[in-house]
C-alpha cells in the first residue's frame, strides 16, 4: 500500500502547475486557456475550468489523450476542428465535472463520436455542440433520443448538418432541452412533436414552408415555453394563420423569406410578442393588409430592406396608411430603411397613431427632404435615423416645431453643403445630444463657418468632429477637414458686402427671368413644335400623312423611347418583334439618317411608320427629345390616325408626373404593362404584336 501511494504521488504533482504553457493563452480571472497547433494538450494551470483546444491535430481521441486533465475541475471543453478521426469508447471517461461538450467539424464516424459521448461521466453534462459534421443523422432524431435518455441535455446546437428533415417527435425524452440549433441545413420537412421546455429554436437557412399547425393548436401547443424563434432564410411565402399557441414568445426573426403579403392579424395570437424582424424580403413584398401588425405587446419592429413603396395611390403597392401602425399603441421603435417613404404626408399619417414612439430609422428611403409638421406630433420620440438619403436643407423652426424629446439625429451620407442657424434653433440644438452629420458634401466657404465654429464649440455632440467632416468644394479645399478651415473675420466680412450688393442687384432680375422661365417651361413643347413648323414650312417639309395603302409604309412601327431603355430595346424589342416576328422597327439610334436635322428624321420616320410605339417610364419624362417626339406622335394620333398609338408602361409611373396631354393620352389608350414576373412575359408579347400587327 505504501509502495503504491509513493508511486502515485508523482503523477498527481505532475500534473498540478500555475504556469500557462507557451503555446496557450490563459486567463486567471475568466479560468480560460487556448491552445493552438498542438498535437498533445499539455499541463495546465489548475484554476482552468474552460478549455479552448479547437484547431489542433488530435487524430485519435483517446482516454489517455485528457490525462493533463483529470487533476482539473475541467467544466467545458472545446475540441472543434481537431482532426479527430478516431475516438475510444472510454476516451471522455475521466472528465466527472464536465458541462460543455464542442465536437464541431470533425471527420469523425457517426456512431463512434456517440459512443465517446456516452462515455462521459459527469452528473452535469448538458450542453453539446456537434456543428459542421457530415452526419445525416436528424431524419428521425433518434441519435438525440438516445443521448437526451442518458444525459439531461439542455443545450444542443447542429447548426450545417446534413439532412433534409426534422423529427420533432423522435427527440420527446429530450424533455429539459432549452436550446436548439439546427440552422444552415437544408430541412424541408418537419414532423410535429413535444419540446415542452424548450425556449430558444433555431431554424434559420433551411427550406421551411411554414405549413399551418407547425407550431401545434391553441389547446396542445409544441412549444409551449418558446420565447425566442428565429426563422430568417428559409422558404416561408404566406404567413396567415401560421403564428399561433405561442403564448410566451417574445422575439420573432422572419428576414429574408419570399413572403408577398402580410395579412391582417398576422401577429394578434401572440400576446407575448416584443420584437419583430420582418426585413430584407427582397422586392416580392407587395401588400401590407391594413391591420397586419395588430398587436398589443409589439414594441420593436423591423421592416427594412423591403423595398416597399410607402407612396399613396401606387397600383402594384397595397397599404393603409391611415391605419397600418393605428393598432400598434406601444411601438416604441420603427426601423423602415430600405423603403421609399413619402416624407410629405405619408409618413406623419402613418405613424400619428403611435404616440410612444422613440427611435424611428429612415436609412435609403429615397427621402429629399425632412417631414415637416411631423416631429411635433411625436411627443416621445427621442432618436431619428435619416442615413443615406438626399437631403440637403430644412427649416428647422418648421420641421422640429414643438417636439422637446429629440435627442439623437442621424443625417450622416446625405446631400448636405451648407449648415446655417436656421438649421438648428437654439431650443433643438440645447435638447440635442448626439448629431450625426458626416459624410455630406460641405463647402469650406464663408456660408459655413457658423457651422464649423458650432461643431468646434460643441464637439462633444457632433459623432467624429476629427475625420468625419471634410470638404467636397471649392476645388482648392477638397478633403480638407471642416474644423481646419479657418478664414478670417475681415474676409467673410468683405465676402459677405460683396455679396449683398450682388444679390441685392440680381434679384429683380431674378424675379423676372424666373417669372419668364416659368412661363416658356410650361409652353416649351407649344414653343418648340411651333418653332419646328416654322422651318418646315419654309423648307417645304410639312407633315403629310399617307394612305391605308401599307405599300406606302417603310416601318411598322416608330419607337420612342429614352436612352435609359436602350439596352431593353436592343435585348428585347428587336429580338421578338424583328428577329422572331419579322415587323421591321424605327429605331432612333440605329435608323435616323446620319447629317440631318434630327428634326426631320422625327417627323420624316413617324409620317412613313404604320404606328407608333411610346415605351414609358420615369426616365423618358424627363428627356426633352422623348418629349418631341411625343408632341409629333400626337399630333398624327389626334389627328385621324387613333388606333396608330401603342403604349407600353416598362415601370409604374404615377399620373401626376405626366403633363395634361400626356395624361390624356394615357387615359384614352389601352396601355399594355411589361410584367414584373417572367412567366408573365410571353403573354406581354402576345399582346404587343397583335397590337402591331
Amino acid at each position: 500500500m505504501m509502495l503504491l501511494f509513493l508511486v502515485f504521488i508523482p503523477s498527481t504533482v505532475q500534473t498540478i502547475t500555475t504556469t500557462c504553457p507557451s503555446q496557450c493563452v490563459c486567463n486567471e480571472e475568466k479560468h480560460y486557456a487556448k491552445c493552438t497547433n498542438l498535437l498533445v494538450i499539455p499541463v495546465l494551470p489548475s484554476y482552468v475550468t474552460s478549455l479552448d483546444f479547437s484547431g489542433n491535430f488530435i487524430y485519435h481521441l483517446k482516454r489517455s489523450t485528457l490525462t493533463t486533465l483529470k487533476s482539473l475541475k475541467l467544466e467545458n471543453l472545446s475540441l472543434a476542428n481537431d482532426n479527430i478521426l478516431h475516438a475510444s469508447s472510454d476516451s471522455l471517461n475521466n472528465l466527472l465535472y464536465l458541462r460543455s461538450l464542442d465536437l464541431s467539424q470533425n471527420p469523425l464516424n457517426l456512431s463512434v463520436a456517440v459512443t465517446a459521448i456516452m462515455s462521459i461521466r459527469s452528473a452535469l453534462f448538458s450542453t453539446l455542440i456537434l456543428n459542421k459534421n457530415p452526419w445525416i443523422f436528424i431524419e428521425n432524431g433518434s441519435i438525440l433520443n438516445e443521448l437526451c435518455t442518458t444525459f439531461n441535455l439542455t443545450h444542443v446546437s447542429l447548426r450545417f448538418s446534413c439532412t433534409t428533415s426534422l423529427s420533432f417527435n423522435e427527440m420527446s425524452k429530450c424533455v429539459y432541452l432549452r436550446f436548439f440549433d439546427i440552422s444552415h441545413g437544408g430541412i424541408k420537412f418537419v414532423e410535429p412533436g413535444f419540446l415542452r421546455n424548450l425556449k430558444e429554436l433555431i431554424l434559420q437557412n433551411n427550406g421551411i414552408a411554414l405549413q399551418r399547425g407547425f407550431f401545434g393548436e391553441e389547446t396542445n401547443c409544441y412549444f409551449p415555453e418558446l420565447e425566442i424563434l428565429r426563422l430568417e432564410y428559409n422558404m416561408i411565402m404566406n404567413l396567415e394563420n401560421r403564428l399561433s399557441c405561442l403564448d410566451k414568445l417574445k422575439i420573432l426573426i422572419l428576414d429574408n423569406n419570399p413572403v408577398r403579403r402580410i395579412s391582417n392579424d398576422t401577429f394578434i395570437n401572440l400576446p407575448s410578442l416584443s420584437l419583430v424582424s420582418i426585413a430584407n424580403l427582397g422586392n416580392g413584398l407587395s401588400t401590407v393588409k391594413s391591420l397586419a401588425f395588430h398587436s398589443k405587446s409589439i414594441n420593436s419592429l423591423n421592416f427594412s430592406g423591403n423595398q416597399f413603396m410607402f407612396i399613396s395611390f401606387l397600383r402594384n403597392f397595397y397599404f393603409d396608411k391611415y391605419n397600418i401602425f393605428k393598432l400598434v399603441p406601444n411601438l416604441t421603435e420603427l426601423d423602415l430603411s430600405g423603403n421609399i417613404v413619402d416624407t410629405s404626408d405619408v409618413l406623419t399619417t402613418m405613424l400619428l397613431p403611435v404616440k410612444f414612439l422613440k427611435k424611428l430609422w429612415l436609412k435609403n428611403c429615397g427621402m429629399s427632404s425632412l417631414p415637416t409638421d411631423f416631429f411635433s406630433k411625436m411627443p416621445n420620440l427621442q432618436e431619428f435615423v435619416a442615413s443615406y438619403n438626399n437631403i440637403s436643407a430644412w427649416d428647422g423652426n418648421i420641421v422640429f416645431g414643438d417636439n422637446f424629446t429629440l435627442k439623437t439625429l442621424k443625417l450622416d451620407s446625405n446631400s448636405i453643403s451648407i449648415v446655417n442657424d436656421s438649421f438648428f434653433p437654439l431650443r433643438t440644438l440645447n435638447q440635442l445630444t448626439e448629431i450625426d452629420l458626416t459624410s455630406n458634401p460641405f463647402s469650406c466657404t464663408c456660408e459655413n463657418l457658423w457651422f464649423r465654429n458650432l461643431i468646434l464649440k460643441r464637439s462633444l455632440m457632433f459623432v467624429d468632429v476629427t475625420y468625419g467632416y471634410r470638404c467636397y468644394s471649392p476645388p482648392y479645399r477638397v478633403h480638407t477637414k471642416l474644423k481646419d478651415y479657418n478664414p478670417t473675420n475681415g474676409e467673410c466680412d468683405k465676402k459677405d458686402k460683396v455679396f449683398i450688393i450682388v444679390v441685392t442687384s440680381v434679384s429683380v432680375i431674378g424675379i423676372v427671368l424666373v417669372i419668364v422661365s416659368s412661363i416658356v417651361y410650361r409652353c416649351r413643347w407649344h414653343i418648340r413644335y411651333w418653332i419646328y413648323l416654322s422651318t418646315t414650312k419654309r423648307r417645304g417639309l410639312e407633315y403629310h400623312s399617307l394612305s391605308e395603302d401599307s405599300s406606302q409604309y417603310v416601318y411598322d412601327a416608330f419607337v420612342i423611347y429614352c436612352d435609359s431603355d436602350r439596352n431593353w430595346v436592343r435585348t428585347q424589342l428587336i429580338d421578338k418583334v424583328e428577329k422572331e416576328s419579322g415587323l421591321k422597327l424605327c429605331i432612333h439610334h440605329r435608323d435616323f439618317k446620319a447629317g440631318q436635322l434630327i428634326i426631320d428624321n422625327i417627323a420624316e420616320n413617324i409620317a412613313t411608320s404604320r404606328k407608333i410605339l411610346l415605351l414609358m417610364s420615369r426616365d423618358m419624362l424627363n428627356s426633352d427629345w422623348c418629349l418631341f417626339e411625343m408632341r409629333i406622335a400626337q399630333e398624327k394620333f389626334l389627328n385621324k390616325e387613333t388606333d396608330t398609338m401603342i403604349v407600353v408602361m416598362l415601370e409604374t409611373v404615377s399620373k401626376d408626373l405626366m403633363s395634361p396631354s400626356l395624361r390624356f393620352l394615357i387615359n384614352s389608350t389601352t396601355y399594355i404593362e411589361w410584367p414584373r414576373k417572367q412567366y408573365e412575359e410571353e403573354r406581354f408579347w402576345t399582346e404587343v404584336l397583335r397590337a402591331l400587327k
